[in-house]
């Protein structure tokens, strides 16, 4: 039987440890360099001048990068009980029935936790492994299951991690998107999960995904429609001042859910004008977005489910 992978108490206190030296570094690096913004992409030409000419600030960027890259594998390993996993090739693709191939269970992505595309295990299923006994051997040894139709272990535990990951790199995404919607799930620390997507959108204010989710969150979980209009309207310009090719896939269907937010906050806000442009909107960026097509079929009166 596969042993199970967790996040052990040494490896917290590991993790820890480097980021007491990471927050020094920055200390450092801000002190050298205090205008860098190291992040992994969308630095601008003024900030990548910046950063080329300090080379302390560099040198602690891509540590800190490294480091939150590492904490978000460590937390992905431990939501899925020590099972790594990987993007599929072209061709395991194209041959995708023989391929462990990774799906929420049911279906659906679970608050808090991330939706898998076109991902397989690392260690490879026994219908798709050539390598006959040693394959067998390499999934008695490490941690690994079918994952087909898979559910994750409650991302609550892994908290701690998703606040090493923003300390090390406040300019890693994930770490304040799929942090924060992990500590919506309990109701009570809705407040915090606002403040700590707040806090992502300041250290990153060209982020359309916190921007997205913010939105998101004002008004789904809190019906503060107002507050939240602001936030989908940046979102929105954000995604419209780039070339769409430029774009993530996490970027593009941020945008999306941004005019799908805006539809439903403006519906329930009794604004049914700027709900119907916002659906108008985004039909023209996204054509069969079901949200915005159903709201203004119902608004026309050509039937249409309440979106």
């Amino acid at each position: 039987m596969a042993r199970k992978a967790t996040v052990s108490g040494g490896e917290i206190l590991f993790a820890l440890g480097v980021a007491v030296l990471l927050v020094a570094g920055r200390s450092m690096a801000m002190v050298l360099g205090p205008q860098v913004r190291v992040s992994s992409a969308g630095l601008n030409n003024a900030q990548q001048a910046r950063l080329d000419s300090s080379a302390t600030a560099s040198l602690f960027g891509q540590f800190r990068t490294s480091m939150a890259d590492f904490l978000w594998l460590k937390a992905d390993r431990y939501l899925h009980s020590g099972v790594d996993m990987r993007g599929m090739t072209k061709w395991e693709k194209a041959n995708d029935e023989k391929m462990n191939r990774v799906a929420n269970a049911g279906g659906k992505t679970e608050e808090g936790s991330r939706e898998h595309r076109e991902e397989t295990t690392a260690v490879p299923s026994a219908k798709s492994d050539w390598r006959g006994w040693l394959g067998d051997m390499d999934r008695e040894i490490k941690p690994f299951k079918e994952m087909g139709n898979h559910a994750h272990k409650d991302p609550k535990e892994a908290l701690p991690l998703f606040r090493l990951m923003t300390i090390s790199n406040p300019h890693f995404i994930p770490g304040y998107t799929v942090g924060a919607a992990t500590i919506a799930r309990d109701r009570s620390r809705l407040g915090e999960a606002v403040g700590y997507l707040e806090e992502g959108a300041k250290n990153n204010p060209q982020s359309i995904e916190i921007q997205s989710t913010l939105g998101g969150m004002l008004t789904a979980k809190l019906h503060r429609y107002d507050e939240a209009l602001p936030r989908l309207k940046k979102a929105i310009d954000l995604a419209e001042a780039r070339d769409p090719d430029t774009l993530s896939e996490d970027e593009g269907e941020a945008w999306q859910f941004a005019y799908r937010w805006a539809v439903l906050g403006r519906r329930d806000a009794n604004d049914p004008k700027a709900a119907r442009d916002f659906a108008r909107a985004g039909l023209k960026r996204f054509p069969d977005d079901p949200i915005c097509k159903n709201h203004l079929a119902k608004a026309s009166g050509k039937g249409g489910a309440r979106p």
